[in-house]
């Protein structure tokens, strides 16, 4: 098999352990699959392996790099693999369209090429923080690339000065948070215990989506009267979860008496991927009435889970343990958000009593 034949196949088919055929195929079963837009009609095309469409937008040296990069632990959760892997596609078409480059290498975008896609980018009125995303891809491609081939004249075309500020206060693209009625509705929308048992886990457990679609009927065990789920948190990490009681018997109603297979299926028996799980997540949150005008998605519900353990004056610190946060600042972003809302709300209530009597002619 060569680097740019990749074409599916059963891993069934794979004979020899350790191969490096076996080393593609279970980065392409990580990696998973993606639907391509095109970038002149913006309709989205079948969907496809994402080693597959590295491999043909890739030289042959720079997909080498790129897939040793992604199957690194330089890289270490599965869904930011999927992220730098849909990334390095978009700074392929970019190289392609202001560089003129067929296939994409480790060189291929330039500062100058930085500085007008930068540009196009805020004439669309690109988040700042979509922005830095991007360019933070090609830096730690650049600087893994210089670890591993050694050449140290590799450099990131990437500056500080190309780096639009992020006003870290800004809360119009933040996370919005469910109010426990809000919630509520949507548990209440749900039509099939199978439904019910989506938004009921990934809010108890503060899970990942990724997380809650690779749980599995095995991970489930029975101690002692008690009900354990060994979830694999962000990272390979394996966190083991008391189930509360009414969420267990919530589990045994949706899994039907299934001993094996994975623990979200959906109304036809299949896999829930994290797409399958997004489509619930909004068709529900619509019927429910919350969040008008955006998605209710899996990040909604444990954001959610996590201000609500804050607003029960559970300490940061354990918060931030069953959110299973590697720095204590990723908690902090759903604390200040909450606490910043709580102190507007009540300089505003003050300033009531400035003008209150002076109203009442008025309302």
């Amino acid at each position: 098999m060569t680097e740019h034949d990749l074409a599916a196949r059963p891993r069934a088919e794979l004979t020899t352990p350790g191969s490096a055929e076996e080393a593609f195929y279970y980065l392409r079963d990580i990696l998973g699959t993606v639907a391509p837009r095109d970038p002149r009609t913006r309709r989205l095309g079948e969907r496809r392996w994402r080693l597959e469409l590295l491999a043909e937008l890739c030289d042959r040296d720079t997909f080498l790099l790129v897939t040793s990069w992604l199957g690194s632990e330089a890289v270490p959760a599965i869904t930011s693999k999927q992220g730098y892997a849909d990334d390095i596609r978009l700074w392929a078409n970019v190289a392609r369209e202001l560089g003129g480059h067929e296939r994409f290498f480790v060189g291929a975008i330039t500062p100058g090429i930085i500085e007008t896609w930068t540009k196009v980018q805020k004439a669309k009125n690109a988040a700042p923080r979509s922005i830095n995303r991007r360019l933070s891809v090609l830096t730690a491609l650049s600087e893994y690339a210089k670890w591993k081939t050694k050449d140290h004249t590799i450099a990131s075309p990437v500056t500080r000065h190309d780096r639009p500020k992020v006003d870290p206060h800004d809360e119009t693209t933040a996370t919005p948070i469910l109010q426990v009625p809000e919630l509520q509705r949507v548990i209440e929308a749900a039509a099939t215990p199978r439904e019910a048992l989506v938004p009921v886990l990934i809010y108890t457990l503060a899970g990942r989506v990724s997380e809650c679609c690779t749980a599995t009927l095995a991970h489930l065990k029975d101690y002692e009267g008690v009900r354990l789920l060994d979830l694999r948190r962000k990272g390979g990490k394996g966190r083991v979860w008391t189930l509360p009681d009414r969420l267990a018997q919530l589990v045994d109603v949706a899994t039907e008496g299934r001993t094996e297979g994975f623990l979200l299926l959906n109304d036809n028996d299949k896999p829930m991927t994290r797409h399958d799980v997004d489509y619930l997540l909004t068709r529900l949150g619509k019927q429910a009435l919350v969040l008008p005008g955006r998605d209710l998605t899996p990040h909604v519900l444990r954001a959610s889970k996590l201000t609500h353990m804050h607003a029960a004056k559970v300490p940061v610190e354990e918060i931030q343990e069953y959110a299973d946060h590697a720095a204590i600042e990723t908690t902090l972003r759903y604390v200040r958000r909450q606490d910043s809302a709580a102190r507007k709300a009540g300089h505003a209530a003050s300033a009531v009593a400035v003008y209150d009597h002076l109203v009442d002619k008025f309302v």
